[in-house]
């Protein structure tokens, strides 16, 4: 789940001696050293982490040990409680208890990065948001320093804010709420937070249940974009384009890259042109990947959220997922033509998305 590009979050560390050393009123700049200096002494980290939004709740376990290893264990919901995902930073496993079935994944190199899910999403927050301190106060039985991140560049199509309260003696971020237009999108909450406790290696190490069934997957190349007749060389279905977009957007990149184990597919992606803010460009981007129509091969899983089915195009049945996202909603639709397999995601609304799709 994609989605869960699906969500990155980050840790930040620093010494108690520095941490004591900062009074209650800090500037931005103070905040912002803080952050990073705190990023570069962590050598090992694990914690319980709640996401919540749209009435929907995951809860996982997460341990990350330098360098290159994580580990994560999903609790909620029952769906996928029992999923564990372990990394070494080239190599991944991924165990699904329902179909005792492990997944090993080379990870390409342009993906690999020795960091921990919250070390990634605070330097992206550093580098793309302006930080405000906003003021302190107890939260989940932490002395807490608030922080009002919102983006650098302005006139956004999609107004976000996030609010983060970080552990004043340890820099560990332990609540972030994000707000989309004002109301409340997503909240995340860390529990049981552990910092350089020398976690077991034996910790990222998985033992493949008796009777799994194993698949593997070898390493990929680094996507390459290109123009659609050289993608439609390279596959054996036809490429669909869309006949309408929104006003403003047009092809941004082409990719064939892997959808299977087997299988190549193409990625299109389509962005707003007349949009001089290069972040809220990406935000609004549409996605849509097509691959071969395979009958025999197991069904796409529809991402978490609110699921329903609509029809498109000629008659075809559609699933529709609209799920909470730290940057507001997204839409994902999955279909297929009895040719091709479909997949459209983006941030516009659903008309949109569905004209999309009625055109293609």
């Amino acid at each position: 789940m994609k989605a869960i590009n699906i969500l990155l979050i980050t840790i930040v560390g620093i010494s108690l001696l520095m941490a004591g050393c900062v009074d209650d009123e800090l500037t931005s700049e103070q905040v912002e050293q803080q952050m990073r200096a705190h990023q570069d002494s962590v050598r090992d980290i694990s914690y319980t982490i709640t996401m919540a939004s749209n009435n929907e709740t995951m809860v996982m376990d997460y341990a990350y040990k330098h360098p290159n290893m994580i580990r994560v264990e999903y609790k909620e919901p029952f769906e996928i409680a029992g999923q564990i995902m372990i990394s070494n930073g080239t190599h991944g496993q991924m165990y699904d208890p329902i179909r005792n079935l492990v997944r090993v994944e080379a990870i390409p190199e342009y993906a690999q990065r020795n960091a921990s899910m919250n070390a990634q999403l605070i330097e992206e927050v550093l580098d793309t948001c302006v930080i405000v301190p906003n003021g302190t106060g107890p939260v989940l039985g932490h002395r807490c320093y608030r922080i009002t991140a919102t983006p650098k560049e302005t006139g956004m199509r999609i107004p976000i804010l996030m609010e983060m309260w970080f552990d004043k003696w340890s820099w560990m971020p332990v609540k972030i709420d994000t707000y989309q237009n004002n109301e409340l999108a997503m909240s995340m909450e860390y529990r049981d937070i552990k910092l350089n406790t020398n976690i077991p290696n034996s910790t990222f190490e998985f033992e493949i249940p008796e009777g799994a069934t194993v698949e593997f997957t070898e390493e990929t190349e680094t996507p390459v974009t290109m123009t659609i007749e050289e993608a439609q060389a390279e596959v054996s279905f036809e490429i669909k384009e869309p006949v309408y977009l929104p006003p403003g957007y047009e092809m941004a990149s082409v990719r064939v890259a892997p959808v299977s184990a087997s299988e190549d597919g193409v990625i299109l992606v389509y962005s707003n042109a007349t949009d001089g803010n290069a972040l809220s460009a990406q935000l609004t981007a549409v996605q849509l990947v097509e691959s071969a129509y395979n009958e025999s091969a197991e069904p796409m899983a529809s991402p978490e959220g609110d699921n329903e089915t609509i029809t498109v195009g000629d008659g075809y049945d559609c699933t529709m997922t609209t799920m909470e996202t730290p940057f507001g909603k997204t839409v994902v639709l999955q279909w297929n033509d009895s040719a091709c397999d479909y997949m459209l995601a983006g941030s516009l609304d659903r008309e949109e998305m569905i004209n999309i799709i009625n055109s293609i």
